[in-house]
């Protein structure tokens, strides 16, 4: 089989959103992992016609134009205590999927699963959704996700989409627009290192615990609350440890942001202008700015970026 890239495509500027493979008409393209263990497009010359359908769906190729957008509103919130417990912040996404749930609708979000795989899943009811929870310093696998957001908009559900913003534009370009039902949450993105990257830092983590890693939280408040101090925090069979995300040698390539995608380093989507209908991310600063709604228990930043 013959491939090759998609155009003059660089590396600086695939998202590997995998909005190309999904819009290939022909079935040509694939999601292929380099040695660093991103995901990229590798075209199959033999399947290919030379459309260019997929130059014409990319969106970082032919970003969203997002210059005539409106000055978002911004909120801070924050639900229950419970619900706040398990999630990294304010818990803000867990009540807008209980909404979604509500109308009979449901929620693609991120997961990660007993083998430390991070990839976006549907979920249909809240037992469901609760894996969603949590933030997950790594690049997701999209996987058939996109197609999977066609059916159920075509079924006449309502959707509830959150990640990355390139993502999201990604989840645009396939779709042609953003539907009535489809509602966009993306994140407030600090970049992201690869999943390859991620297996070799849990085999090192093997290795000097003497054991095997069977739980893993990016951001735990079980000893510090929500704070800037993030708390990686990690078990064996035998051991619970929690160590600030800035002294772990993950969380130190990850606060430096020396192991992300090489497209994260010039993203089209990381400004004000945002490509979600909401936006959401931690409110830092809030003990200052209001200092009445400030909690330990987490705050979450709001940005209500369209009517929808």
């Amino acid at each position: 089989m013959s491939v090759k890239h998609i155009g003059d495509l660089k590396k600086t500027e695939c998202y590997g959103c995998s909005a190309c493979v999904y819009s290939c008409p022909f079935g040509a393209i694939t999601m292929e992992q380099d040695r660093e263990g991103f995901r990229y497009p590798v075209v199959d010359e033999e399947k290919c016609t030379g459309c260019g359908k997929c130059r014409k769906i990319c969106p970082s190729i032919c970003p969203k134009d997002m210059s005539n957008a409106p000055e978002p509103e911004s909120y801070a919130v924050w639900a229950e205590d419970n619900v706040r417990r398990d999630s990294s912040s304010g818990g803000f996404f867990t009540v807008l999927a209980r909404s979604v749930f509500a109308q009979g609708g449901v929620v693609c979000g991120v997961v990660m699963d007993e083998d430390f795989k991070v990839f976006h899943t549907v979920a249909t009811n809240e037992k469901e959704f609760v894996p969603m929870r949590g933030s997950k310093y790594v690049q997701s696998d999209l996987r058939d996700i996109f197609p999977k957001v066609k059916e159920f908009l075509g079924k006449g559900k309502k959707v509830l989409f959150t990640g990355t913003p390139c993502q999201i534009a990604g989840l645009y370009a396939f779709l042609g627009g953003n539907p009535e039902n489809l509602y966009t949450v993306d994140l407030i993105c600090h970049g992201v290192p690869s999943p390859k990257f991620f297996k070799k830092y849990l085999e090192y983590q093997n290795k000097q615990t003497a054991g095997k890693v069977i739980y893993f939280n990016f951001r735990s408040k079980d000893k510090r609350g929500w704070g800037t101090q993030y708390l990686l925090k990690t078990k064996t069979k035998t051991k619970t440890k929690t160590k600030t995300l800035s002294l772990d040698r993950y969380g130190k390539h990850f606060m430096d942001g020396d192991c992300y995608r090489e497209s994260c380093y010039q993203c089209a989507y990381a400004n004000a202008s945002r490509v979600g209908d909401l936006t959401v991310g931690d409110f830092w600063g809030i003990a200052k700015s209001h200092p009445d709604f400030n909690s330990p228990k987490g705050v979450s930043s709001v940005f209500v970026n369209t009517e929808k």
